[in-house]
């Protein structure tokens, strides 16, 4: 049974540390021991003790039943389909904002003022897209940041030449070019970070 025991902590404390992106360099220094012991804990040669677990728990959030208890997988599963629906919520609602309020100033201009400021339309899409960057954190996804500043680097272009359209500036858009060059170069570059959880 000791083993056992031994064996589900060793899983969970895998499951938990991969799913917050920790080496086990990481994990040791937040909890003052060495990686080491990290590396014997996660291979079921010793079980940590009581008050580590408790200090283990804390940095993961978590209650300490979840590093003994099996199929924890499945149970942070749960938990992490709740975190990106709130997320994904999040993100569309601030959207939704920007479209609201550029919807009131279109009525508004449109009824007391008399004026035709369809423009604004093109210009929340740019909005959009900063919105999108702002909650860019959440994600942490190299795609969902590249494909957000490729629809802000032409809608930023396409809003300057529909404001002003009368002046046939369509070489504007040529400027997307090395900055879209610069976005897919960029892309390339791998975050030092990043490469260390690996």
């Amino acid at each position: 049974m000791e083993k056992d025991i031994k064996e589900i902590i060793a899983k969970n404390l895998i499951t938990l540390r991969k799913k917050h992106g920790f080496t086990q360099n990481d994990l040791a220094k937040k909890i003052n021991y060495s990686d080491n012991a990290i590396s014997r804990w996660e291979r079921a040669e010793l079980a940590p003790s009581v008050e580590v677990l408790e200090s283990i728990a804390k940095v993961y959030n978590v209650p300490i039943e979840y590093l003994l208890k099996e199929q924890i997988d499945k149970e942070l599963d749960k938990q992490d389909r709740g975190v990106i629906i709130n997320k994904f919520a999040t993100t569309l609602l601030s959207v939704m904002i920007v479209w609201s309020a550029v919807t009131v100033a279109f009525v508004y201009y449109n009824t007391f003022v008399g004026v035709n400021m369809w423009k604004m339309f093109i210009w929340a899409l740019p909005a959009s897209c900063i919105i999108l960057l702002l909650f860019s954190r959440y994600w942490d996804n190299r795609v969902y940041k590249f494909v957000v500043l490729t629809v802000l680097n032409w809608t930023c272009l396409l809003s300057v030449y529909l404001t002003f359209i009368e002046y046939n500036m369509w070489l504007i858009f040529l400027v997307g070019v090395p900055t879209q060059g610069a976005l897919v170069v960029s892309s390339f570059i791998k975050n030092k970070n990043n490469a260390e959880k690996k």
